[in-house]
């Protein structure tokens, strides 16, 4: 479109339904300290509609939603005086704070978005924030796909954050919740010393809970003035439709969609690392290992070789660290790893973690850990064990094209993140070409002890009485 917004069709009539995906190429990486969680509330705020979906009467409302946020100013203002706040007037702010939302919510239909598509027959309604992207993705039958076209592009154009605090709070939860396990926060202590200097690893995607408490309406519409322009997403619709009826409704409801300059990428880069970090927690837990590895981003020409080389190590059963840890040494119930799951766009880590078994320590498992890998640099993978690892990896990129779903997030992430959409075919032949010493090459590299990044959670000792605490 002239807004610089990329559509992405691939006819598919064998069933009634289509399935699409809008990506937008910015998520936890991409905010700034101060802000970390606005990603991810903006992902929930899309659900809440526009000026004309989940509203009574939108202008009364727009009003209602201003008095809310000079409130929530003043309270914000109030709190950062520290201790030199004045208690009665944060009471008198707080309260005159749920005044305001309780007079906003009078306005709100509840749910109405969702409920639209639910009446229309949607399937698989949904969004994700991840470091390095935002998705947001469903699948209708193929005769709504004006109304799929009108909902999308309206959301996409004329967002309404309505009820911004409450929800607030509600990912405030999600935060909560995902520190309220031993190994969670072990993980979250972990991630946030994996990086030295790049954002990957500041404050991870939900955000910090300090921020959490602050972000306010104001940072999350500056997050999307930034980010969802039409440059910054590409919308891949794969199904039982027609080129020219997406083209003619990607026109009459896309167009509104704001055109910017394309955001930057981040500038930081991660140092390389020349000595080990470790991250020690005592909790009254089984004990846990987790062990990053700084290693190149999908970007990279070597990223083939990255992926097998995480997959040689921890993914699956048939694994060198499972075998090593919980086959034969039997010292951890479970055990594996591998790449991306804490982002690729940039460089990022490879990553093995194990839970340590009953009669086992820690040291033991990581000194297994630590020989295996040794053993890999010295030696090697060998060809059977890369064949192994290159045709599971064929297999599950091969079923990942076969729903409609599955292909539109394949086609709009490498349109976006990858510059071309094309690039997802050379997936195979990439996976091919890599060979046993460019395996080894790699992890000659990466698995350099001064490169590694440790956690480690250890029991409590009955007598000392300690139950959360870190070093």
């Amino acid at each position: 479109l002239p807004n610089g917004l990329t559509f992405l069709v691939l006819e598919r009539h064998d069933a009634p339904v289509f399935s699409f995906l809008t990506y937008v190429d910015a998520g936890g990486v991409d905010e700034s300290p101060g802000i970390t969680g606005v990603a991810h509330m903006f992902e929930h705020m899309a659900f809440k509609g526009t000026p004309t979906i989940g509203t009574k009467d939108y202008e009364a409302e727009k009003k209602a939603m201003h008095d809310v946020d000079v409130a929530m100013a003043e309270l914000i203002a109030e709190r950062q005086k520290g201790a030199g706040a004045d208690e009665t007037r944060l009471e008198d702010l707080e309260k005159t704070l749920k005044d305001t939302q309780e007079a906003a919510r009078e306005f709100v239909v509840n749910n109405e978005y969702s409920r639209i598509l639910d009446k229309n027959g949607v399937t698989g309604l949904n969004a994700t924030t991840f470091t390095d992207w935002t998705r947001y993705y469903y699948s209708l039958p193929s005769n709504r796909l004006e109304l799929w076209a009108r909902l999308e592009g309206d959301r996409m154009t004329n967002p309404v954050l309505r009820e911004y605090y409450a929800e607030r709070d509600v990912v405030y939860e999600e935060r909560r919740m995902s520190e309220s396990s031993p190994t969670g926060r072990l993980f979250m202590d972990w991630m946030n010393v994996v990086w030295q200097a790049h954002p990957y690893g500041v404050g991870g995607v939900i955000g910090h809970p300090s921020d959490l408490k602050s972000i306010t309406r104001e940072d999350a519409w500056n997050f999307f003035d930034k980010y969802y322009v039409g440059s910054n997403l590409a919308l891949a619709v794969v199904g039982d439709v027609k080129f020219n009826d997406v083209k003619k409704y990607a026109e009459k409801y896309f167009s509104g969609v704001k055109e910017g300059e394309d955001p930057p990428p981040v500038r930081t880069k991660e140092p390389r690392h020349e000595y080990e970090v470790r991250l020690v927690r005592i909790d009254d837990a089984q004990p846990f290992v987790i062990i990053g590895y700084h290693v190149p981003g999908g970007g990279d020409a070597d990223w083939p070789a990255v992926e097998l080389l995480g997959d040689i190590l921890g993914s699956g059963r048939s694994s060198r660290i499972y075998t090593r840890l919980v086959k034969k040494d039997k010292i951890a119930a479970q055990a594996g790893g591998g790449v991306g799951f804490l982002g690729s766009k940039y460089p990022t880590v490879l990553v093995i973690q194990a839970l340590v078994g009953t009669d086992a320590t820690t040291d033991q498992v990581e000194a297994a850990i630590y020989e295996e890998m040794e053993r890999l640099v010295k030696e090697g993978p060998t060809e059977e064990e890369l064949d192994k690892v290159k045709t599971r990896n064929k297999a599950s990129f091969i079923r990942g094209l076969r729903s409609n779903s599955g292909l539109a997030a394949n086609l709009a992430q490498y349109e976006e993140l990858w510059g071309d959409w094309r690039k997802l075919f050379d997936y195979v032949d990439n996976l091919e070409a890599v060979t046993v010493e460019d395996v080894q090459r790699v992890a000659e590299e990466a698995l350099r002890p001064g490169n590694r990044v440790v956690g480690v959670l250890k029991k409590s000792e009955p007598s000392k009485g300690s139950t959360d605490s870190s070093s």
